[in-house]
């Protein structure tokens, strides 16, 4: 199956389903490109989608469009201008391409508000009186027993019919296999919170401790690492309270540790771009029924 990557970031979509033959992937972020090229050999132009003609998605021929785009006009964290954001031109670009030349499935992943949204509401509407059926479904990675939480919106939307999404499927994993051994203040010094950080925000922070029976972390997201609060977890460990190293962060989304992140990237925006990725198990779980994988 041949597969367009929209808003492809680092690549999260190609690495949950690799048996996809990726024909494009396009984004606006030259440091998501560089980890994406680190993993896949796919073309990945820099771009704004907004601003590629018809021509360009009808000439490359994928049977399959993929589609995350920004979910800051969404967000409570956001500006919460929907339709209104700039950031949603490539969104309401895209509802009109589709509609237009009408791929055989279309699937996209936003966060949870983005189905009571005038956006939602205007790309189903599009997308039905062009002849397909759209399935939505919510899901957390820690329903599949993932100790991540980290709940959004996948959907499909299939000119053909297509089953419903199996029910969640609880397996269990050891929280502990996440972390890194080693890690210590002299050789992560990035990774420790300084003590005035811990006393201005200690009892707002969602804070881990290592004897917790079953710890789950909170969703990490783009301002991990700059913002304290709302931006993720922190592991309590004998010289202090830490924040996850971006590999970890990479494993509580699914990425396997050959997945390579370049070392010429700084932590800070190795968060960034995790923040912005997807959580491998529950895309596949939300779309495994209609993509190969």
């Amino acid at each position: 199956m041949r597969a367009l990557e929209l808003f492809a970031g680092i690549g999260g979509f190609a690495a949950a389903f690799p048996g996809l033959e990726i024909v494009h992937a396009v984004d606006i972020d030259q440091s998501a490109r560089s980890v994406y090229r680190a993993n896949f050999q796919s073309d990945y132009s820099i771009k704004e989608i907004a601003s590629l003609p018809v021509t360009w998605f009808e000439e490359h021929k994928a049977d399959l469009w993929w589609m995350s785009p920004p979910c800051t006009p969404f967000t409570h964290r956001g500006s919460r201008g929907d339709l209104d954001d700039p950031r949603s031109a490539s969104f309401k670009h895209l509802v009109q391409v589709v509609a237009t030349l009408r791929p055989s499935m279309v699937c996209f992943e936003n966060v949870v508000g983005f189905e009571s949204s005038q956006a939602f509401e205007l790309m189903t509407d599009e997308w039905s009186r062009a002849g397909y059926e759209i399935q939505t479904t919510i899901l957390c990675p820690s329903a599949l027993g993932w100790p991540n939480r980290r709940p959004r919106l996948y959907g499909v939307a299939s000119r053909h019919k297509i089953p419903g999404p199996l029910p969640p499927k609880k397996v269990t994993k050891v929280f502990q296999s996440f972390l890194d051994d080693g890690i210590r203040p002299d050789s992560h010094p990035n990774l420790w919170l300084a003590k005035s950080t811990l006393e201005q925000y200690f009892h707002a922070m969602d804070r881990i401790a290592m004897l917790e029976l079953e710890p789950v972390a909170a969703c990490f997201a783009a301002s991990y690492g700059k913002a304290v609060v709302r931006s993720g977890s922190y592991l309590e460990t004998p010289w202090g309270y830490r924040r996850f190293s971006p590999r970890e962060v990479a494993r509580f989304l699914g990425f396997e540790d050959r997945f390579h992140l370049p070392e010429d990237l700084s932590e800070a925006r190795l968060w960034h771009l995790l923040g912005n990725s997807l959580s491998l198990p529950a895309l596949r779980h939300a779309l495994g029924h209609c993509i190969p994988f």
